[in-house]
């Protein structure tokens, strides 16, 4: 498997860690005050540095159909390192009965909260699946993301192979969870990382994917952690880096330096994203895919120590709070970035019969 080059100087990737610490526990405008012509600089050099490695590529990450539960332990878990687990979900459940139409079936009439991540400040409406799912299919942008299917609906632990999923997990973890994601063809989540374990299983349709390793994090400078995840923030008032329709004119013109990897998921494909991984997300046709994820702190600390640190001193809300809101329902975890998780909950507790 082709790997990523590492064409960033260790002493530069020093002083960026620097800077992101000094962001995290003084805020980024304070600090930018002190040291921004030093910070201006030290981007420039970091230009010439990429600049003099040549361009970047974007690789299709591996695809393995003959991967032992030892050799995906070893080497892909335990060193961080995307794969493709080629058709290891064809035979469950969820990838040959689900479709949009299963569920509006089944859960149409389930309340549920819907936040668009793509747009600042997360605006939020309480609606229906069936109603999100009849917008999918009139080509509507509504994108419901960590559906939390299983709270809802426990029973449906028997589409999966939940005994696979286990066996895959690092020993010691916690905050395991199942998270869905419904949506129409061309839909994306933007640029994001965080600190949990995801085996992603496509059920329905097709997703391409485009990642990053966290060694880049730099390139995508986030804003200090608030929650239990990180976004590439918005640098222009189309938003953030978009990998799907690539453009390295300032402020995004170090992007062209990089190497990423591109991963197609086609239904009974599962994809291991390791922790801190920076990934973006566009669905091919209408889409359904599951996130099993969890939280193993000593291998998310070994991957990323210095993210990693950061994260237990994330404070909208504090990474305890944001796993235990992430499980009851994540769209929760945006709330409370946002601000709105009191404004919200008050709202239900005044209409109990809601969400």
């Amino acid at each position: 498997m082709y790997a990523f080059r590492r064409n960033i100087k260790p002493a530069q990737r020093f002083e960026y860690g620097i800077y992101q610490i000094l962001d995290h526990f003084f805020g980024r405008a304070r600090v930018f005050k002190i040291v921004g012509k030093r910070r201006r600089t030290f981007y420039k050099n970091v230009h010439a540095t990429l600049k003099a490695s040549g361009e970047g590529k974007i690789i299709p990450i591996e695809r393995r159909t003959d991967l032992s539960l030892k050799e995906f332990k070893d080497h892909y878990v335990k060193k961080g390192i995307p794969v493709i687990l080629e058709g290891a979900a064809k035979n469950w459940d969820c990838a040959n009965k689900w479709s949009l139409g299963y569920f509006k079936d089944l859960h149409g009439k389930d309340e549920i909260l819907l936040v668009n991540q793509e747009i600042v400040g997360y605006p939020y409406e309480k609606t229906t699946l069936g109603d999100v799912i009849d917008n999918i299919r009139a080509g509507g942008k509504k994108y419901y993301r960590f559906y939390p299917l299983l709270d809802k609906h426990p029973e449906h632990i028997n589409d999966f192979d939940y005994k696979w999923l286990l066996e895959r997990c690092d020993k010691i973890k916690t905050f395991e969870s199942f998270q869905l994601f419904i949506g129409g063809k061309n839909t994306i989540t933007s640029f994001h990382n965080a600190a949990s374990s995801n085996l992603f299983v496509q059920a329905y349709g097709e997703k391409k994917w485009v990642l990053y390793s966290h060694y880049y994090s730099m390139i995508f400078d986030p804003d200090p952690v608030r929650n239990i995840y990180r976004h590439g923030p918005h640098k222009t008032e189309k938003g953030p880096y978009d990998p799907f329709n690539p453009n390295y004119d300032y402020p995004y013109t170090l992007f062209k330096y990089i190497d990423g990897y591109e991963v197609h998921l086609k239904p009974g494909d599962v994809l291991w994203n390791p922790p801190f991984y920076w990934h973006a997300v566009k669905n091919q046709t209408d889409s359904i895919g599951v996130g099993f994820r969890w939280f193993a702190p000593f291998n998310a600390l070994k991957i990323a120590p210095l993210y990693m640190c950061l994260d237990f001193f994330a404070r909208n809300p504090p990474i305890w709070k944001g796993y235990k809101l992430a499980n009851k329902d994540f769209n929760l975890v945006n709330l409370a970035e946002t601000g709105k998780l009191q404004e919200f909950l008050k709202e239900r507790n005044n209409h109990p019969n809601t969400i």
